[in-house]
Formats: C-alpha cells, sequence, structure tokens
C-alpha cells in the first residue's frame, strides 16, 4: 500500500530577520534581483509531500562475472544550446565595482599526492561526469558516465574496465544510462553506486546498486526506482547522494520531456532509502519527499552534505542557491529530521545569505584551440558537516578578472545559528571548475577540507588540481594533481563539455586522506585524438602519516598513450535526426542472428552510436539503426 501524507515547511529565518531570495524565472531565465525585507510565505499547496514506496530487488550481478561486454554508448555531437545563460569569457572587462573576498596568502603547507593514475579511459562519451570512492581496505571505485574503474591499492592491481551499460543491463531494459554516482560506506564497509536511465518518463529510472560485500569487484543487489514517480510525465536526472548511519539519500531533478535541464526543470526531489534493506537484497523501503518550494518556485538541485569524519543522523541537511541568476547571495539550508516513516519527518527550509555572492560563471578557455569548456551554472557540487560547521564548493565568476572560479563557502552554526561566509579559489592566469569538497581534519578540533577542481587555461591543457582550507580562511598553495595532453574537441560547434561534478572522499581510517577524480584531457588513439577521460589521485595533509609511494604512468615526456591497453575495438556510426525518435540499434550477423544493443529515446540533430567490437568472433555484421518514425540505417562491421 502506498501511502501519502503531509508534512510541514518551518523555519523560513535567520537570526530572526527574513532574507530575500532571488527572483529566477521558473522558466530557467534570469532577472534582475529586488531586495526586499518582505516576510516570506507559505501557500497551503506549497507544503511538502510524502510518498512511500517499497522496492523489490531487481537483479543480482557480480562485477567479476560480467562476459560480454558491448559497451553501447549514445553522444549527442551539438552541445545543447543554452540561450542567454551561456557566457563567454572577456578577460578584462570588470562587470562591476565591488571588488572580490581575496583569497588569503597560503597558511597552510602544501598538500602531498600519493598514487596518481588514469582510471576510467574515454569510451565515445562526454561529458564525463566522474565520482569515486575509497574504502578502508583500499579499494577504489571510479565511475564516469559509461564506464567503472575499480582498484585495489593494497596490491596495486586493477580490474578490467567494466561498462556501465552491462553491470546496469539485468534491470535497465536496454535504455542509456548516465550520471553515475558512489560512495563507500563505513558503517557497513560496503559500497553504493547509484546512475540514471532513460530521458523521458515512459523508460526514466533510478537504478541503485548496494555491494553485498567491501569488494566492489564482488556481488552487487540492484534495484530500480521509478524515474517518474509522482506519474505526472516528467523523468528524473543529475542525481547526489549522501548517507547517515542508517540511510541512503538521493536527490533527481524533474524534468518535462523533450526539453533542456534549463527550461525543463519542474522540482527536485529527495529520496530516503533504508540501505540496511539493500545491502541485505530484501525489499527495499523508502520514502520519496517533494513539492519542495518558497514563493511559489521549486528549490533546485539539492546538494546533500555528508558526514565529515563519520556518518551522522537521523536528520540530513541539504544545500541549494539560485544556481542561474547572473548574481545572487542566497544560500537554502533544507533538513529532514526524521527516519523513514517517522511522524515527524519532515522537510524544513531556512533561507540565509552569504557575505560573497555568487555569480553565473563564464565558459573556460582551452590551450590551442577556439573550442570552450561549458560551465553550465552555480549549483552546489560537494559539501560536508563537522562540528557543526558545513562546508561547500561550486561554481562562479571571479567579478574582476571574469574568470570561472570556486565558490568555497562556510555555514558556521550550521544546527543553530547559521552564519555563511564565502571565499573565492581565485588564480590570475587559470580558470577553475567543478570543484568537490571532503573532509581532511586529523583531530576533532580539525577543520580542515581538501578542495579539488578542474583546471584548464591559454596555456595548460584541461587538467585538475586541489587545495586545502581551513574553513576560516587560511588557504595551502594550490597543488596541481595533473595536466592534459591535449584539448578536448568532440562536439561541432565552439563548446565542449567540461564537467557536470567531479568526484572527492575521505579515507575515513585514515585521517588526512582524501581520494579525488578529475577532468583529464588526452588522446584516445587515432579516432579521438582530443577526448577525455578520468584521473584519479590519493591526495593527504602535509601532516598525515599515510602517504602512498607515488605512481604517475603517464608523465609530460611520454608520447600519447591509451588506456587500457590495447584499446577497445570501439565502431562507430554517424546519423542525423530532426525530431526526437525511439530508436533500436542491433547487430546482425553473417546468420541473421539479432542482438539488441540499446533502446532510447535520441535526441535531434547528429548523434554518434558507438560499441565495443572486441567481443565479437571475426566475420562481417551489420549494425542496424531503427525508430518508430521511419529512420532505417545500416553499416556494415568487420571484425578482423
Amino acid at each position: 500500500m502506498i501511502s501519502l501524507k503531509r508534512s510541514v515547511l518551518v523555519a523560513l529565518t535567520v537570526g530572526g530577520a527574513m532574507l530575500a531570495p532571488d527572483m529566477q524565472a521558473q522558466d530557467g531565465t534570469r532577472s534582475k534581483q529586488p531586495v526586499s525585507s518582505k516576510k516570506e510565505t507559505q501557500k497551503p499547496e506549497e507544503q511538502p509531500a510524502r510518498k512511500q514506496f517499497v522496492i523489490p530487488r531487481g537483479a543480482k550481478v557480480n562485477f567479476s562475472e560480467i562476459k560480454d561486454d558491448y559497451a553501447p554508448s549514445l553522444m549527442i555531437r551539438e552541445m545543447p544550446k543554452q540561450g542567454a545563460l551561456r557566457m563567454v569569457q572577456r578577460p578584462g572587462q570588470n562587470d562591476m565595482a565591488v571588488s572580490a573576498n581575496k583569497e588569503k596568502k597560503a597558511t597552510i603547507l602544501p598538500l602531498v599526492k600519493g598514487e596518481s593514475l588514469l582510471a576510467n579511459p574515454f569510451s565515445v562519451s562526454t561529458p564525463n561526469d566522474n565520482d569515486v570512492a575509497i574504502s578502508d581496505s583500499g579499494f577504489v571505485l571510479s565511475v564516469i558516465n559509461t564506464n567503472i574503474f575499480i582498484r585495489n591499492t593494497a596490491t596495486q592491481i586493477s580490474s578490467p574496465v567494466k561498462s556501465l551499460f552491462s553491470f546496469t543491463q539485468p534491470v535497465n531494459n536496454l535504455q542509456d544510462e548516465f550520471d553515475p554516482k558512489v560512495m563507500y560506506d563505513p558503517s557497513n564497509d560496503r559500497f553504493v553506486l547509484v546512475c540514471m536511465v532513460g530521458f523521458v518518463d515512459s523508460t526514466s529510472k533510478i537504478i541503485v546498486g548496494f555491494s553485498q560485500t567491501g569488494n566492489p569487484a564482488g556481488s552487487w543487489n540492484l534495484y530500480a526506482l521509478p524515474g517518474d514517480p509522482l506519474q505526472n510525465n516528467l523523468w528524473s536526472d543529475y542525481p547526489m547522494i549522501a548517507m547517515t548511519e542508517k540511510e541512503l539519500f538521493l536527490t533527481v531533478n524533474l524534468l518535462y520531456n523533450d526539453s533542456s535541464w534549463q527550461t525543463g526543470f519542474v522540482e527536485t526531489v529527495i529520496w530516503q532509502l533504508a540501505k540496511d534493506s539493500g545491502y541485505a537484497g530484501v525489499n527495499l523501503t523508502s520514502e520519496l519527499h517533494s513539492n519542495i518550494k518558497l514563493n511559489g518556485r521549486a528549490i533546485r538541485n539539492l546538494c546533500p552534505v555528508k558526514g565529515g569524519s563519520q556518518l551522522y543522523g537521523p536528520e540530513m541537511y541539504f544545500l541549494s542557491n539560485r544556481n542561474l541568476d547572473s548574481q545572487n547571495d542566497t544560500v537554502f539550508l533544507v533538513k529532514t529530521n526524521g527516519m523513514i516513516g517517522a511522524t515527524g519527518n519532515s522537510v524544513s527550509v531556512q533561507v540565509l545569505k552569504s557575505n560573497l555572492p555568487y555569480r553565473f560563471p563564464p565558459d573556460a578557455v582551452q590551450k590551442g584551440t577556439n573550442q570552450l569548456l561549458a560551465t553550465n551554472d552555480c549549483r552546489n557540487l560537494g559539501a560536508f558537516i563537522e562540528n557543526g560547521i558545513i562546508q561547500y564548493v561550486h561554481n562562479t565568476k571571479h567579478p574582476v578578472n571574469n574568470r570561472p572560479t570556486v565558490h568555497y563557502g562556510v555555514i558556521h552554526s550550521a544546527t543553530t545559528s547559521p552564519v555563511v561566509t564565502g571565499f573565492l579559489i581565485e588564480n590570475d592566469t587559470l580558470d577553475y571548475g567543478y570543484p568537490n569538497i571532503s573532509y581532511a581534519g586529523l583531530n576533532p578540533s580539525d577543520n580542515s577540507a581538501i578542495i579539488t577542481f578542474n583546471h584548464t587555461s591559454p596555456s595548460v591543457f584541461p587538467g585538475c588540481s586541489a587545495i586545502q582550507a581551513d574553513g576560516f580562511g587560511s588557504f595551502s598553495p594550490v597543488l596541481n594533481i595533473r595536466d592534459g595532453q591535449n584539448y578536448v574537441n568532440l562536439l561541432q560547434g565552439d563548446l565542449e563539455r567540461w564537467g557536470d561534478y567531479s568526484g572527492s572522499q575521505r579515507r575515513y581510517n585514515k585521517p588526512g586522506e582524501v581520494w579525488m577524480s578529475g577532468y583529464y584531457a588526452y588522446p584516445y588513439g587515432s579516432s579521438f585524438p582530443k577526448a577525455h577521460a578520468a584521473w584519479v589521485a590519493q591526495i593527504t595533509t602535509n601532516d598525515g602519516i599515510y602517504v602512498a609511494v607515488p605512481s604517475d604512468p603517464i608523465t609530460s615526456g611520454d608520447s600519447f598513450n591509451v588506456f587500457p591497453n590495447p584499446a577497445p575495438q570501439m565502431f562507430s556510426v554517424e546519423f542525423s535526426l530532426n525530431k526526437p525518435e525511439h530508436l533500436t540499434f542491433e547487430l546482425i550477423d553473417a546468420k541473421g542472428a539479432r542482438t539488441v544493443l540499446m533502446r532510447d529515446w535520441v535526441k535531434v540533430r547528429n548523434n554518434t552510436f558507438s560499441f565495443n567490437a572486441g567481443n565479437l568472433a571475426k566475420g562481417f555484421y551489420i549494425l542496424s539503426v531503427s525508430g518508430n518514425m521511419g529512420t532505417s540505417v545500416t553499416k556494415k562491421v568487420v571484425v578482423e
């Protein structure tokens, strides 16, 4: 039985005073920000709703036993147009008279880089959407939009890379999968993997995997949550995850069909899941929180706040802002305060004001090309809480040099009387973007954080960096993790994908140690000489005692390498659509036997479909692409 309950939205004050939010239009466009002290009120229909689900286990999959891996991938060759939201960087033009809150001079010892390696290879998809998790025993689980990389750091052995498609196939109905997120659970020595499937309401679902043991290369329990949970013809996009001691929290955006993430947004919802049931492979009890609004507008892109040194709970905090505004200082602190099914489990919202405004970021510049890297917006990309202090990061624009810059925010007394202070992680020559953050303190009084982010510039190929912050405005020097080997050029037009997020996680049993996954530009064979991959690295504070022997398998003096070696035999076909269409991609052998590689709704204009032909026997095959609106494409595949 599905029950529907109502909860109450409360606590809309900060320090006794109401704060005015920005006036971003619901359709994603930006408007001017009036300054007002008018009291915020809730309408009855704006009260958050609760809906309970029981999700049966859909399948069990063993990562190491995955054999036939065609790794199908669909890449739209045209960057979706952002219209008025896109900002092109024009150095030297100052858009405001107010000076920036300048980063203080480095007063913390430099960070130390340990293990450092190319992890997830390019597989004909963009963007990367990096995420990473590290277990207490040293298993690294790294994901991008198309594949999964696992490494045992204790033995220095990496498992063969498997596609996200093959891992999720038992529950994904051959739809395209995207936006993976991973996290390690130190309370249970288990991993969680989440990804999305499908781009319209009829095919949309959220796949949640729970590892059965502490080895991510072993068996997993897979569950499929509905992508249109309210049955109002919407689909789910852009997940973010965090845990308490007992539960997994997942936020997703609900969008209209055939719309962009800017203009098609309807609301962000919160899934609350019983993780012990997921580890055991039994029915998964869950609760969905929806209709989280303020002043008639949905609060967008809720970023769950992870525990710093350990998992906390039962309450969970979330952060949001007006991420599409040209400039704003509003910060939303959202909270759930109970466990699944609890009578008092409600959603509350506090409206905070940062001393440092955030600004819609410009696109970033690459070396050797006019191709820019898209920064998307100012949404919160990572956050944690420790000692009652929430630290978070997101993209912004430097108000003086107009470069893409990292906004680092600190909410002191977050659980009582929150006060928000902002800082800029800035550089006069490098563009910074897509940061993440993890707790790096060595003792209960240490509020240190390690912030990781991507970098690029007219003189440096796209790579990744890190910096340490103490929560009060002191910073270490920036540590260069890895520069790229080339610029990125995969799409038509002059805009490439740089995000939509990067990975970071504390190693819970080793204070001062954080693992990150960042953007790395490199050549992937002759077919894709300007591609990108995930670069994974171990970072420790200078006072830490757990520093691995550095290993950097690709150095600046190497020739352009491909990883893994040899590279998969990727076969590609390009096609163009005038309108969205549901397509079936089939492989037909010489005897007429058919293997369906993918079925999904495909967006308009130029697309590239690819798959790994390395598992096929020698001979001739036909790749058939057929649609429900008459599209029919065939191409011969020769395996020698």
